[in-house]
């Protein structure tokens, strides 16, 4: 079966009448063990400190700001980058209500308890994985009896740390109450004539007392849009759709990865951003990128750096990429959890591959036929999703890590999970990373649910050649995507049972052109509670230690990965 996937990005960024920047110092925090708060500074992680270093529960952050007056007509929303994990946030004694999910943003309207000088905001973090949070503790993959039934004391913390805290920026947003809660940009390019054609999707919401009207308009790639008015009653949203052609579109490329300008405004509200114009298609065991067959290989990457832990700056996120990019690391299942805007927007200035996951990491057959699990999960894949699906750098969704996928549950999950997934965007892939194509059971591609994935992705540690070879022998008609392979060894930099490790995957992924690509576990070291972890809290599966000093592992894989870019 062909299917083709068609892409325009926007990276959105808004500039509103005002923006109060709640980052920095003014914070204060204590965990439920301390008696009084110490002062900290936002973004800020726990884990990160002496005392707190393996703190699981509750923190609670508080810090006095300040409002003006707000103009009739303007409304002020509170606005987190992310908060890992679970975050209830209270204004001034009331609360707001709470969010789910470590890595993505959100925000609450607070027009109606903000005060015209100080006020006070707390919000209580509670970085606890449970057997029902997303990413969840993992039963180990040993029964399908639901909780309370199952042995807890066999449960499984995820593979990297629990970062708690307000782990990114934080501001308060003074503008319009009448604003963009999302922008979708789709463009069809026709590889035969070169043009595109261009489909952009704004919700606006009415966050007024009043039904009122919008007015959109601007330009993308050039051409200046032309959005019908809408009314739209209080408290509701509605998306306005533009679309035209533009002609001889520039396409968006590894090799060359050509960005245009968007722009688009709404009352005193401007949104720029820059837009990227690509085909992403599978024909048989082909990945084709703009017409052009793609082996590209990459490596996982846990989002932590050594004293700035998960709090992601743009230059700890340039520095890492760039490292990445000089070995050659160009496609690759990234993390099992959203990623960064910074991260993001350089992969696609730099033309990257990326296939974006969120949390279903581990889940056992129970987990994933859960209801409120999957309910749960399908909120944190709607935000992922509405945060990158503007990226030309992504071009597939994952839908997990390594579930039972050769159990009923597991199929079931993975066939729905994908019909979710494109009812929220046709334009790119669907795939997991399966760990469980070697399972004795799994006999035909029928037994397995990578047959719902458009190319089958499969975790495979030793044995390669032969393990590689079962994947194709089950699914002979689709691509392969190998999304972790490797090995850990000691800290050293010196790591020669690894490099003999890489080689022997490598080795057999080109000799086998089904295979697209490898993603290596990992690029960089990282800290875990996870049990097999070290007595120094570090799991050294990297080419690069914490401290981002390169292995010998790291030269080998920069001969290694070079190959034609599409």
């Amino acid at each position: 079966m062909r299917r083709f996937l068609l892409l325009c990005v926007l990276s959105l960024s808004a500039h509103a009448s005002q923006v109060i920047d709640l980052s920095g110092s003014g914070w204060s925090f204590k965990t439920t063990l301390d008696t009084d708060h110490r002062p900290v500074t936002v973004p800020h992680s726990w884990l990160l400190e002496k005392e707190t270093q393996r703190y699981i529960g509750h923190g609670l952050y508080e810090r006095d700001f300040d409002l003006p007056s707000l103009p009739a007509g303007k409304i002020a929303r509170l606005h987190f980058d992310a908060v890992y994990d679970v975050a209830e946030v209270w204004v001034n004694g009331k609360r707001l209500g709470r969010h789910e999910g470590g890595y993505t943003p959100f925000e609450f309207d607070i027009t109606k308890l903000a005060r015209v000088g100080r006020n006070h905001v707390v919000v209580d973090v509670d970085n606890t994985p449970t057997l029902t949070s997303i990413p969840s503790l993992s039963t180990g993959h040993l029964t399908t009896d639901p909780w309370p039934e199952f042995d807890t004391a066999k449960a499984t913390i995820v593979g990297w740390l629990p970062y708690g805290g307000i782990v990114r920026p934080v501001h308060v947003t003074i503008g319009d109450a009448i604003y963009v809660e999302n922008v979708k940009i789709d463009a069809i390019p026709n590889l035969q004539t070169g043009d595109a054609a261009v489909t952009v999707r704004a919700r606006i919401r009415n966050a007024s007392a009043n039904t009122a009207a919008a007015h959109l308009d601007g330009t993308v790639a050039g051409l200046k849009t032309s959005f019908r008015p809408a009314r739209i009653n209080s408290g509701d949203s509605k998306v306005l759709t533009w679309t035209a052609t533009l002609p001889k579109a520039h396409l968006w490329s590894v090799r060359e990865p050509y960005l245009y300008d968007a722009e688009l405004h709404l009352g005193e509200e401007v949104f720029r951003s820059r837009i990227g114009v690509r085909k992403i298609e599978v024909r048989g065991t082909e990945l084709l990128l703009n017409g052009r067959v793609v082996h590209l290989n990459g490596a996982n990457r846990i989002g932590e750096d050594e004293e700035e832990g998960s709090r992601e700056s743009d230059a700890i996120i340039e520095r890492d990429l760039t490292d990445m990019l000089a070995a050659n690391m160009r496609m690759m299942r990234i993390a099992h959890y959203p990623q960064t805007e910074a991260m993001l927007r350089f992969a696609d200035e730099h033309g990257m591959l990326i296939i974006a996951e969120a949390g279903n990491w581990g889940m056992s057959s129970w987990q994933i036929a859960d209801p409120d699990i999957r309910k749960r999960w399908k909120l944190q894949m709607n935000e992922m999703m509405e945060m990158d699906w503007n990226h030309p750098s992504v071009i597939a969704w994952s839908v997990g890590n390594e579930y039972e996928s050769y159990k009923q549950e597991g199929k079931d999950w993975t066939r729905d999970m994908r019909s979710y997934t494109l009812s929220l965007d046709q334009t790119r892939l669907v795939t997991f990373a399966d760990r469980y194509t070697g399972d004795p059971s799994v006999k035909t591609g029928a037994d397995d649910a990578s047959q719902f994935s458009d190319f089958v992705s499969v975790n495979v540690y030793g044995n390669y050649a032969k393990a590689f070879d079962h994947v194709h022998q089950l699914y002979p008609d689709k691509p392969v995507f190998i999304t972790e392979f490797g090995k850990m060894t000691d800290a050293g930099l010196h790591d020669p049972e690894r490099i003999a490790n890489i080689n022997e995957a490598m080795t057999a992924v080109k000799a086998r052109p089904w295979i697209i690509g490898a993603s290596l576990w990992t690029w960089n070291d990282y800290r875990s509670f996870i049990k097999g972890t070290p007595s120094n809290g570090i799991r050294s599966w990297g080419v690069v230690t914490l401290k981002r000093e390169r292995r010998d592992s790291w030269k080998a894989v920069q001969e290694l990965f070079k190959g034609d870019l599409p």
